[in-house]
Protein backbone atom coordinates (compact mmCIF):
# COMPACT_ATOMS: atom_id res chain seq x y z
CA UNK A 1 0.00 0.00 0.00
CA UNK A 2 2.42 2.45 1.04
CA UNK A 3 4.38 1.51 -2.30
CA UNK A 4 1.17 2.39 -4.40
CA UNK A 5 0.70 6.04 -2.39
CA UNK A 6 4.38 6.78 -3.12
CA UNK A 7 4.17 5.59 -6.78
CA UNK A 8 0.54 8.09 -7.20
CA UNK A 9 1.76 10.70 -5.15
CA UNK A 10 5.04 10.73 -7.35
CA UNK A 11 2.97 10.43 -10.99
CA UNK A 12 0.65 13.60 -9.43
CA UNK A 13 3.47 15.66 -8.57
CA UNK A 14 5.44 14.71 -12.08
CA UNK A 15 1.94 15.92 -13.58
CA UNK A 16 1.76 19.16 -11.97
CA UNK A 17 5.46 19.84 -12.58
CA UNK A 18 5.09 19.03 -16.12
CA UNK A 19 1.37 20.53 -16.47
CA UNK A 20 0.54 22.56 -19.62
CA UNK A 21 1.50 26.02 -18.90
CA UNK A 22 -0.75 29.01 -18.64
CA UNK A 23 -0.75 31.65 -21.96
CA UNK A 24 -2.87 34.43 -22.16
CA UNK A 25 -2.99 36.85 -25.09
CA UNK A 26 -3.16 40.60 -24.99
CA UNK A 27 -3.75 43.25 -27.76
CA UNK A 28 -1.65 46.26 -26.23
CA UNK A 29 -2.30 48.60 -29.16
CA UNK A 30 -5.77 48.23 -28.06
CA UNK A 31 -5.26 48.46 -24.27
CA UNK A 32 -2.91 51.75 -25.32
CA UNK A 33 -5.58 53.49 -27.28
CA UNK A 34 -8.28 52.62 -24.31
CA UNK A 35 -5.82 54.02 -21.72
CA UNK A 36 -6.93 56.99 -19.77
CA UNK A 37 -3.69 58.77 -19.82
CA UNK A 38 -2.87 58.27 -22.98
CA UNK A 39 -5.89 59.68 -24.30
CA UNK A 40 -4.85 62.40 -22.08
CA UNK A 41 -1.70 62.45 -23.43
CA UNK A 42 -2.83 62.64 -26.68
CA UNK A 43 -5.16 65.62 -26.11
CA UNK A 44 -2.50 67.81 -24.86
CA UNK A 45 -0.09 66.69 -27.77
CA UNK A 46 -3.01 67.79 -29.86
CA UNK A 47 -3.65 71.07 -28.23
CA UNK A 48 -0.07 71.60 -28.55
CA UNK A 49 0.08 70.93 -32.18
CA UNK A 50 -3.42 73.21 -32.68
CA UNK A 51 -0.99 75.95 -30.63
CA UNK A 52 1.76 76.13 -33.08
CA UNK A 53 -0.38 75.80 -36.14
CA UNK A 54 -2.23 78.74 -35.02
CA UNK A 55 0.98 80.84 -34.45
CA UNK A 56 2.38 79.63 -37.76
CA UNK A 57 -1.04 80.60 -39.25
CA UNK A 58 -0.38 83.94 -37.55
CA UNK A 59 3.12 84.36 -39.47
CA UNK A 60 2.11 83.28 -42.40
CA UNK A 61 -0.62 85.97 -42.83
CA UNK A 62 1.99 88.52 -42.21
CA UNK A 63 3.74 87.17 -44.51
CA UNK A 64 1.38 87.49 -46.94
CA UNK A 65 0.66 90.67 -45.92
CA UNK A 66 4.57 91.95 -46.93
CA UNK A 67 4.66 89.79 -50.25
CA UNK A 68 1.21 92.18 -50.94
CA UNK A 69 3.29 95.24 -50.07
CA UNK A 70 6.50 94.15 -52.45
CA UNK A 71 4.09 93.10 -55.01
CA UNK A 72 3.15 97.32 -55.11
CA UNK A 73 5.77 98.28 -54.71
CA UNK A 74 7.36 95.66 -57.54
CA UNK A 75 4.36 97.48 -59.85
CA UNK A 76 6.07 100.80 -58.59
CA UNK A 77 9.10 99.75 -60.20
CA UNK A 78 7.35 98.75 -63.35
CA UNK A 79 6.38 102.58 -63.92
CA UNK A 80 8.45 103.83 -67.36
CA UNK A 81 7.66 106.98 -65.87
CA UNK A 82 10.03 106.63 -63.26
CA UNK A 83 13.82 107.59 -63.46
CA UNK A 84 16.91 104.86 -62.65
CA UNK A 85 18.06 106.65 -59.61
CA UNK A 86 14.40 106.95 -58.18
CA UNK A 87 13.97 102.98 -58.95
CA UNK A 88 17.19 102.07 -57.23
CA UNK A 89 16.30 103.77 -54.52
CA UNK A 90 12.66 102.44 -54.21
CA UNK A 91 13.78 99.01 -54.64
CA UNK A 92 17.06 99.97 -51.55
CA UNK A 93 14.79 101.70 -49.60
CA UNK A 94 11.31 99.60 -50.06
CA UNK A 95 11.27 96.76 -51.71
CA UNK A 96 14.64 95.10 -49.76
CA UNK A 97 13.65 95.68 -46.60
CA UNK A 98 10.89 93.86 -47.83
CA UNK A 99 12.70 90.72 -49.11
CA UNK A 100 14.69 90.69 -46.20
CA UNK A 101 11.54 90.11 -43.16
CA UNK A 102 9.68 88.00 -45.73
CA UNK A 103 12.98 85.31 -45.89
CA UNK A 104 13.44 85.58 -41.76
CA UNK A 105 9.54 85.17 -41.43
CA UNK A 106 9.83 82.01 -43.47
CA UNK A 107 12.97 80.97 -41.35
CA UNK A 108 11.29 81.30 -38.29
CA UNK A 109 8.22 79.73 -39.30
CA UNK A 110 10.17 76.65 -40.74
CA UNK A 111 12.42 76.47 -37.42
CA UNK A 112 9.43 76.67 -35.42
CA UNK A 113 7.86 74.07 -36.92
CA UNK A 114 11.24 71.70 -37.20
CA UNK A 115 11.46 72.41 -33.06
CA UNK A 116 7.97 71.77 -32.71
CA UNK A 117 7.98 68.51 -34.90
CA UNK A 118 11.47 67.30 -32.95
CA UNK A 119 9.98 68.65 -29.67
CA UNK A 120 6.55 66.68 -29.76
CA UNK A 121 8.02 63.63 -30.78
CA UNK A 122 9.95 63.13 -27.94
CA UNK A 123 7.95 64.35 -25.70
CA UNK A 124 5.00 61.58 -27.04
CA UNK A 125 8.11 58.64 -27.63
CA UNK A 126 8.64 59.43 -23.60
CA UNK A 127 5.42 59.72 -22.59
CA UNK A 128 4.84 56.39 -24.59
CA UNK A 129 7.68 54.39 -22.55
CA UNK A 130 6.29 55.85 -19.25
CA UNK A 131 2.89 54.42 -20.68
CA UNK A 132 3.59 51.22 -22.00
CA UNK A 133 6.01 50.62 -18.05
CA UNK A 134 2.84 51.36 -16.44
CA UNK A 135 0.64 48.90 -18.41
CA UNK A 136 3.64 46.18 -18.15
CA UNK A 137 3.40 46.46 -14.20
CA UNK A 138 -0.49 46.00 -14.54
CA UNK A 139 -0.46 42.77 -17.18
CA UNK A 140 2.40 41.44 -14.51
CA UNK A 141 -0.14 41.99 -11.37
CA UNK A 142 -2.82 40.34 -13.93
CA UNK A 143 -0.97 37.27 -14.96
CA UNK A 144 -0.68 37.13 -11.28
CA UNK A 145 -3.97 36.84 -10.28
CA UNK A 146 -4.48 34.66 -13.26
CA UNK A 147 -1.94 32.38 -12.85
CA UNK A 148 -0.44 32.82 -16.04
CA UNK A 149 3.11 31.24 -17.38
CA UNK A 150 3.42 34.10 -20.33
CA UNK A 151 1.21 36.82 -21.80
CA UNK A 152 1.81 37.43 -24.90
CA UNK A 153 0.98 40.29 -27.55
CA UNK A 154 -2.22 39.07 -29.71
CA UNK A 155 -0.61 39.94 -32.79
CA UNK A 156 2.55 37.89 -32.62
CA UNK A 157 0.09 34.56 -32.10
CA UNK A 158 -1.39 33.47 -35.23
CA UNK A 159 -4.16 31.51 -33.34
CA UNK A 160 -5.37 32.34 -29.89
CA UNK A 161 -8.63 30.70 -28.62
CA UNK A 162 -10.59 33.21 -27.16
CA UNK A 163 -10.74 32.85 -23.68
CA UNK A 164 -6.91 33.12 -23.49
CA UNK A 165 -8.17 36.58 -24.44
CA UNK A 166 -7.57 39.00 -21.21
CA UNK A 167 -7.24 42.72 -23.28
CA UNK A 168 -10.47 43.96 -21.76
CA UNK A 169 -9.79 42.88 -18.41
CA UNK A 170 -6.29 44.53 -18.65
CA UNK A 171 -8.04 47.67 -19.93
CA UNK A 172 -9.80 47.62 -17.07
CA UNK A 173 -7.18 47.53 -15.00
CA UNK A 174 -5.26 50.10 -16.14
CA UNK A 175 -8.11 52.22 -16.31
CA UNK A 176 -9.35 51.48 -12.23
CA UNK A 177 -7.38 54.68 -11.16
CA UNK A 178 -8.56 57.21 -13.81
CA UNK A 179 -10.08 60.05 -12.35
CA UNK A 180 -14.36 60.57 -12.58
CA UNK A 181 -13.69 62.30 -16.05
CA UNK A 182 -11.51 60.28 -17.47
CA UNK A 183 -13.40 56.94 -16.40
CA UNK A 184 -16.77 58.73 -17.82
CA UNK A 185 -15.21 59.03 -21.14
CA UNK A 186 -13.80 55.64 -21.54
CA UNK A 187 -17.75 54.72 -21.56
Amino acid sequence: MKKAAALLAGILSYAILNAAPSILVVDMGQVYQNYYKAKEAAAQINSSIETTKQELGKMDKERQALEKELQAIQEKLNNPALAEDAKKKIFETEAQPKVVQIRQIEQNMQNISSQANQRLQQNAQSIRKVHMDEIREIVAKVAAEKKADFILEKGACWYSDPKAEITQDIIKAVNASAPASASSDKK
